[in-house]
């Protein structure tokens, strides 16, 4: 039986993780989802959490400014794909750090 997901979807994160890559608090990207500032969906509610995810793609083209940060990520994205470094080895190497800082 064949799939019915499409071949390739957009990037999902986690409000953390976008925060992390713009350097900013999760509370900070929490408003600007209140605000509608930035692409979001919405996941099902359990209990008062509620849980978001932003599509990658959608932030970035949310940015302003000069820079284009976008293609500094699909930069580092073909050069770890050339190296053969996966996003597993990355967890894996900051995980390592974290746990020697502590």
């Amino acid at each position: 039986m064949e799939s019915t997901l499409p071949k390739l979807s957009p990037r999902l994160i986690t409000t953390k993780e976008a925060a992390e890559l713009l350097h900013v608090s999760p509370r900070t990207i929490v408003k600007w989802i209140d605000n509608e500032a930035i692409p979001y969906l919405r996941l099902p509610q359990v209990g008062e959490r509620k849980e978001y995810r932003i599509p990658l793609a959608g932030l970035l083209k949310s940015l302003g400014g000069n820079y284009d940060l976008a293609a500094e990520l699909r930069a580092l994205d073909a050069a770890s794909l050339e190296a053969g470094v996966t996003d597993e080895d990355v967890l894996a190497a900051l995980d390592e750090v974290g746990d020697s800082t502590q």
